[in-house]
């Protein structure tokens, strides 16, 4: 019954387009990737095959087991490992002799874990937060109206593993690629009628190569072809591409001087465009934040999460702000208007003591900060602060932080 679904599947007229196969139909064809997991023991270490071909084998302390016994199989089907051989002068024990494998598809997250790296990945519960918090929605091919594009910058592709991650959220947006026999001419017609694309930028050319492998060897690369691949500087590469009207709906930053990149690309962004900023510290998304006010770069900061490790939930946001302490504000300014221009609440306001004023045990925190800070570096003239700290709620020990930045309607380009 299953081998007539799979003919029938594969007789179908939509033979020419690529689509996405039903699990336990179709059986595992050569150039297939599959994990095998032992039937009697759970927490054993999964065996994550190459491609599968004619003649190739998988070779473990377990024995024996042929791509040609793999190539048939489907879904959760069991196979065996031959005995390896007894050495010279001794026996094979006899637990040895046969271990019984079930054939499994590899899914996203484990193919990110357990391909080659050349640097540390993106890891699944990571880049689905990211995903989530770039709100990114795929609809339909047919249902996207005119010459619209969805447009995403990764800056800084790496492992490709938030790549790939990226891709599938928007594939839908896409028709199927022709299938094989293709032509470069058919592929290249194909992209330029693309509804949503992925730019993805690194400025190390050995490591977008090897993200593009990593891209290309999922699911025999359903993903591959809604990305573009560059090797240059992210800023160099949007003034090069930003030749009109702004084009980015989305931006993803993973750079370690993600601040010095903030004003080329919110040029290229469209209103209210969300841009993600990653960093291993919370100091780099501060230095974002201060860069953004000084040069009045249109972006809004909307939120600040700090990742969770080792799978654990959502991350914990904190609460990050811009303040200017009263002391940079000209002494004879009305304070009234200096609130309205600033923008600042009463209490975050100043730096120096006030015993007229109440203040409470959250502003004296934040206060205090800006004192400390204050001390350790002289204060410029109009300088912009940065107060931080994590908003109410359970401890978690993060991995990283996420700075979530909005794009604004940039009034001085208004009519």
């Amino acid at each position: 019954m299953r081998n007539q679904l799979w003919r029938s599947l594969h007789r179908s007229p939509h033979l020419q387009q690529q689509f996405r196969h039903i699990a336990d139909a179709r059986p595992f064809q050569p150039g297939d990737l599959v994990l095998l997991r032992e039937k009697l023991n759970k927490s054993a270490q999964p065996i994550f095959t190459r491609p599968l071909k004619a003649g190739g084998k998988i070779e473990g302390h377990r024995g024996i087991i042929p791509h040609d016994d793999i190539v048939g199989k489907r879904v959760r089907d069991v196979v065996r490992t031959a005995p390896p051989k007894a050495k010279a002068g001794g026996e094979v024990k006899k637990r040895q002799e046969q271990t019984e494998f079930r054939v499994h598809e590899v899914k996203l997250e484990e193919y990110v874990r357990l391909t080659k790296r050349l640097v540390t990945p993106v890891y699944p519960v990571d880049a689905a937060l990211i995903v989530d918090l770039l709100d990114l929605h795929s609809h339909a091919h047919e249902a996207i109206e005119g010459g619209e594009k969805l447009e995403v910058l990764e800056a800084g592709t790496g492992h490709g593993a938030l790549t790939l991650y990226l891709s599938r959220a928007i594939h839908a947006a896409n028709m199927p690629l022709p299938r094989q026999p293709a032509n470069e001419a058919s592929v290249e017609t194909w992209k330029a009628n693309r509804k949503a694309i992925i730019h993805t930028v690194d400025t190390q050319a050995k490591y977008s190569a090897h993200a593009q492998s990593i891209v290309k060897g999922f699911k025999h690369g359903l993903y591959a072809h809604n990305v573009d691949f560059h090797t240059s500087d992210v800023s160099a590469w949007v003034r090069k591409n930003h030749t009109g009207d702004p084009f980015l709906s989305r931006a993803i930053l993973d750079l370690p001087n993600a601040d010095t990149h903030l004003a080329i690309v919110a040029q290229a962004m469209r209103t209210d465009g969300t841009v993600v900023v990653f960093n291993p510290s919370l100091t780099q998304i501060l230095q974002c934040c201060v860069k953004i006010k000084e040069e009045g770069t249109p972006l809004e900061l909307e939120s600040v999460i700090e990742l969770p490790v080792n799978g654990g939930a959502r991350g914990r946001e904190w609460d990050v702000r811009a303040v200017k302490p009263r002391a940079s504000i000209k002494k004879d300014e009305d304070h009234a208007v200096v609130q309205e221009e600033v923008g600042v609440d009463e209490e975050l306001a100043g730096t120096e003591q006030d015993h007229n004023s109440s203040v409470d045990a959250a502003s004296v925190d934040e206060v205090a900060i800006l004192d400390a800070r204050a001390e350790e570096t002289p204060e410029k003239e109009g300088g912009w602060q940065m107060v931080c700290r994590p908003k109410v709620g359970d401890r978690i020990v993060g991995g990283g932080f996420l700075g979530v930045l909005k794009k604004q309607r940039d009034m001085r380009r208004e009519p």
